[in-house]
């Protein structure tokens, strides 16, 4: 080569090389290439190296370069191998090449085909993309699953007709329901009956972020499960996949959306059951599961009674020893834990295991008490219950009112030993009486002496969102025991004949009432200034059954309490004289208590002021009288 053309030559293998790498740097093969090429250049370049050789590998490299770019631009890899490297694909190829579809190999086991009367489309995974490790023959079948024999025989009797009557064209089996309820489990066992390979696909094996690749490798799945010839198909959490579309919808989602809706319906006619799973149906696109997609929906319901009782005896044999749970705590517990996730369930004999290595509980057998506590420390919360909650005996209130409650809370308590007796709990209570005399401290304190849980709405609350109760009363049954507090209740459960408000005031009725099913351990407490405003129905038996009286405490009750009270608000910061005690005393006469403390605090905020002022550290009367004129506008 002419020394005067050598620095062209050096410089377009330059350019070239730049212009791959900038291109095409997601490729190993390529960056291993460009380097190279620019290794050589540079090396010519810098010792003046002029063997013909040398300048005709760097133009051979080039060449080949541009021949495997040309080559990939007619015939395009799939978005996996672009993103991963050129080897493997050329692995994957030879491997093919090898070992066609549906031949056994040592390291990709073949795949059942299709019988020879009914051949299925089968329609070539996704170059790159491959799902074996997700493809298992099923580890159980539905005589594995105590119980839930509606759920199974719904199951079976749609998959039976899909591979059955491919010729039907039904597909699409869409199981929703609670988190926990098993819907994984019941797709698996599923195949167990049938006796077919299960492929369970869930997002994270498909999700990238790369643009487009998910939808890719989302039609490389149905691919390889149209492979199968028959089997069961699982797309766990579909949610992710069909976003409903809208403006504002992004068009990633959006595009995954339409594939995924568009290879479903390739399914139709072939004897692959698909089943998809979502804890949240209506999250999904409204096209997405009409029918023509998915021709059988079927929820997975929370466990019942037989699976509860098996779920337990397991779960707790396991752990405490099979001898610890009696057949008669057995029977209670699973009907007292009806709604209870199975997930959960399966739980507590591992919460039972921790208690037990941290001391907390002993050998023997299982209490009432000790599971109630496992179940608590399960659910992690007991509701949104103030840490300065006063006690029963702290409320001053009538003594018949303090007995009723003293009586209702030892009863909440001792739940299980008045079932075995034949009693049984209240599904209602109601709290009425003048405003301020403690109706809201006293559900409070039943929650705390009792160990239930507290939840709190108002009926103003409940007006404006009538959703609100929907969830109130989901959190209840998650977090039961529970007690379901609605505070200034009249505004919502009033006359209905000449109210506005009927549907929400039928739909609180209708839970109280349980309707849709009485949920065990959750106790509904409303408080009214007005009972006369309600409306009768509200106030028979099986709702509001049982009535607490609270009325503005006597001279002496509400004398005992400013004194006390003003002395722990004054601590020994400042000085109260008996003159002005007194004045207090007769000052608050009549009022509730809610009004003396109102009174109370203002008082001592005169105080503290003139203090910052003053210096001075002495209540006297003509603070009380003060903050009397100022919370009462007396003139």
């Amino acid at each position: 080569m002419h020394a005067r053309n050598r620095p062209l030559i050096l410089g377009v293998a330059v350019a070239l090389a730049a212009l791959f790498w900038f291109l095409y740097h997601r490729y190993h093969f390529v960056r291993r290439i460009a380097l190279f090429m620019l290794g050589l250049a540079a090396l010519q370049s810098l010792v003046h190296l002029d063997h013909p050789w040398l300048t005709a590998f760097v133009g051979g490299l080039v060449l080949a370069l541009v021949a495997r770019v040309l080559y990939r631009r007619a015939h395009p890899l799939s978005p996996s191998t672009r993103r991963a490297n050129i080897p493997d694909a050329w692995r994957d190829s030879y491997f093919q090449a090898v070992f066609p579809p549906g031949a056994a190999s040592p390291t990709r086991p073949s795949q059942p085909a299709a019988p020879a009367s009914a051949p299925e489309p089968v329609r070539a995974a996704e170059p790159g993309y491959r799902f074996d490790e997700l493809v298992a023959q099923p580890r159980f079948d539905f005589s594995q699953i105590v119980g839930m024999a509606e759920t199974k025989a719904r199951l079976l009797g749609a998959a039976r007709e899909v591979i059955g009557n491919p010729e039907r064209a039904r597909n699409g089996i869409l199981l929703f329901g609670e988190p926990g309820n098993g819907k994984t489990m019941f797709a698996e066992a599923l195949a167990g009956e049938l006796g077919v390979p299960f492929f369970a696909l869930d997002y994270g094996s498909v999700a990238s972020k790369w643009i487009n690749e998910t939808p890719a490798k989302v039609k490389a799945a149905f691919a390889q499960a149209l492979e199968l010839g028959h089997g069961v198909f699982f797309i766990d959490e579909f949610d992710s996949y069909v976003k409903p579309r809208g403006d504002g919808t992004h068009h990633m989602d959006r595009d995954l959306t339409n594939v995924m809706l568009t290879e479903i319906v390739r399914l139709r006619g072939t004897r692959i059951v698909l089943v998809a799973a979502t804890n949240n149906i209506a999250a999904l696109d409204s096209a997405a599961i009409r029918e023509g997609r998915f021709d059988f929906k079927v929820e997975a319901p929370p466990p019942d009674l037989e699976a509860r009782k098996a779920l337990l005896r397991r779960s707790v044999g396991e752990a405490m020893g099979f001898h610890a749970l009696t057949a008669p705590m057995l029977a209670n517990l699973a009907a007292r834990w009806e709604g209870f996730s199975a997930a959960r369930l399966a739980s507590v004999g591992r919460e039972l295991a921790d208690m037990r290595r941290e001391g907390v509980i002993g050998e023997g057998s299982l209490s009432f008490d000790v599971a109630m506590r496992a179940m608590r420390r399960l659910q992690g919360s007991k509701g949104r219950l103030p840490e300065n909650v006063k006690s029963i005996d702290e409320i001053i209130m009538p003594d018949v009112s303090r007995n009723d409650l003293h009586d209702l809370a030892f009863r909440l308590r001792h739940a299980y030993g008045l079932e075995r007796l034949g009693g049984s709990l209240p599904r209602g209570v109601l709290f009425y009486g003048p405003p301020g005399t403690g109706k809201t401290q006293a559900a409070m304190a039943l929650a705390k002496a009792s160990g239930y849980a507290f939840l709190k709405t108002t009926g103003a609350e409940l007006l404006a969102n009538p959703c609100a109760w929907d969830r109130l009363v989901s959190d209840a049954k998650d977090l039961r025991p529970a007690i379901i507090f609605i505070d200034e209740a009249d505004d919502v459960l009033g006359e209905r004949r000449m109210s506005g408000v009927a549907p929400v005031t039928n739909k609180v009725l209708t839970t109280l009432d349980g309707a849709h099913g009485r949920v065990p351990d959750v106790l509904y407490i409303c408080a009214t200034n007005h009972q006369d405003a309600l409306d009768l129905a509200a106030l028979r038996g099986g709702r509001l059954e049982e009535k607490v009286a609270f009325s503005v405490p006597g001279h002496e009750a509400l004398a005992s309490y400013v004194r006390m009270r003003f002395r722990i608000m004054a601590g020994d910061v400042f000085a109260i004289s008996r003159h002005t005690m007194d004045c207090a005393v007769a000052g608050l006469k009549g009022h509730s208590i809610a009004d003396a403390d109102a009174v109370l605090q203002r008082t001592i905020d005169a105080a503290a002021v003139r203090h910052l002022r003053e210096g001075t550290a002495v209540i006297t009367a003509e603070d009380v009288r003060t903050a009397l004129r100022s919370s009462f506008a007396l003139g």
